[in-house]
């Protein structure tokens, strides 16, 4: 198979020849084929952006080529360069960029304007994305009588009004909450696995990269590695996901030591998305608790200080901790009983007050019962993660218990976690 988009030789130079000069892309190589679902990954500044602008027209690079369907976009001139892009590519912000005086219907249908569409094709097309993406209920709103997610969905559905091949996304969930960076990013999933559209996203969010047929790690403009995803697409949690997060996250970081991972883990759990920087600080402060190295109480001062540790308020790092120590001691009580496979009644009635604890349902006898026989199940291994997930779903007159998909969900993720299994 020919690749789709092709960078040969790539360099970036911001403020050339300037005290500040910066090389934000060196010497970058890469395919990138029909259909794939590619993530750029990295820290603030090592260059994913942009590769992604110089894909996207909106960079030109200082040497190197850029070549999609294996056109050498150098050799464009501009008005066919503006025509190409336009049918080529979509392509969606963190910011959204959004017209402020349109509504959202308006917003999509905009690119059609610009291309000369008949007005009953452009109503066609913008009825249907309006449809597609859940917008019809705020369809005639302004950007500003919108919610963050609102307007994210209006974003992508005008990125796709034009049919691209290509739709690039720019860190598209970095301003919304973890409900709706969540819909966003099925949507683009959607996208790729429904239309074959091939998909580049930017995200310094290790969570993300279960998306991805392929992850391209950057670091000071250079790829570092590419990894391979054999589970992509498979939301975390979910009864389609295989293998445990940890797993994957020792994938994605393998020169990472155990305890790093396991201290990565609880923080993907336990917090939402924080910027490179400040995760890693959590992460070593984490780490360094749970190798007992220092009190609960040191560790909300550190939480706290601007200068060692990431600067949270003091409310949210004694939460933090909290949470952070209450999960501690749970592994640690269920890993000494499955290590000596013993007190496994013991070990249930832990990770079930868990669950329940934050639970706002109920469960009857029966159901209580049933998730007990579950638990015990998943423990000794005699149950997989996706079948403790699928019985948790299943309906009460089915033999299963009866929650709702996401409780679900959520009390296999917890349960996985507890377990931190490998």
């Amino acid at each position: 198979m020919k690749p789709l988009i092709e960078l040969k030789n790539l360099t970036v130079v911001y403020d050339k020849g300037q005290i500040n000069e910066t090389v934000s892309a060196k010497n970058v190589n890469l395919q990138i084929f029909p259909g794939e679902y590619i993530i750029f990954f990295g820290p603030s500044g090592c260059g994913k952006s942009t590769l992604l602008y110089t894909i996207a027209g909106l960079q030109i690079p200082d040497k190197g080529e850029v070549l999609i369907n294996g056109e050498n976009l150098a050799n464009k001139k501009s008005k066919e360069l503006i025509a190409f892009y336009r049918k080529t590519i979509g392509m969606v912000f963190q910011a959204y960029y959004l017209l402020p005086h349109l509504s959202a219907h308006d917003n999509i249908l905009l690119p059609l304007l610009f291309s000369r569409t008949p007005v009953a094709e452009r109503e066609a097309k913008a009825k249907e994305l309006i449809e597609r993406f859940g917008i019809t209920s705020y369809s005639d709103r302004k950007p500003t009588r919108m919610s963050g997610g609102q307007q994210q969905r209006t974003a992508i559905a005008r990125s796709l009004v034009n049919d691209p091949l290509i739709v690039l996304a720019d860190e598209p969930v970095g301003n919304l909450d973890s409900k709706n960076a969540r819909i966003v990013l099925e949507m683009l999933l959607d996208i790729n696995i429904k239309e074959k559209r091939t998909i580049i996203y930017v995200t310094h969010n290790p969570r993300d990269l279960h998306y991805a047929h392929r992850v391209f790690h950057m670091k000071d403009g250079e790829i570092e590695r590419v990894t391979r995803n054999a589970e992509r697409g498979r939301t975390e949690g979910s009864a389609e996901a295989k293998g445990s997060e940890l797993a994957r996250l020792a994938e994605i970081f393998p020169y990472l030591a155990e305890t790093r991972l396991q201290a990565k883990f609880i923080l993907n759990r336990v917090m939402g998305s924080y910027d490179f920087k400040a995760m890693d600080l959590l992460e070593q402060l984490v780490e360094k608790y749970m190798q007992n190295g220092i009190s609960k109480v040191e560790l909300i001062k550190l939480f706290h200080n601007s200068v060692s540790g990431p600067g949270l308020n003091l409310e949210h790092s004694e939460r933090l901790a909290e949470n952070v120590a209450a999960l501690n001691v749970e592994i640690t009580k269920v890993r000494e009983n499955r290590k000596e496979d013993i007190h496994r009644e013991e070990t249930v009635s832990i990770i079930k007050h868990h669950l329940l604890d934050s639970y706002v349902g109920g469960l009857n006898i029966d159901q209580a019962k049933r998730l007990s026989k579950a638990l015990e199940e998943r423990i000794s291994l005699r149950m997989s993660s996706v079948d403790f997930a699928e019985f948790l779903d299943k309906s009460i007159s089915k033999g299963g218990v009866g929650l709702n998909k996401r409780t679900a969900q959520k009390f296999t993720e917890e349960t996985d976690l507890i377990l931190m299994e490998e």
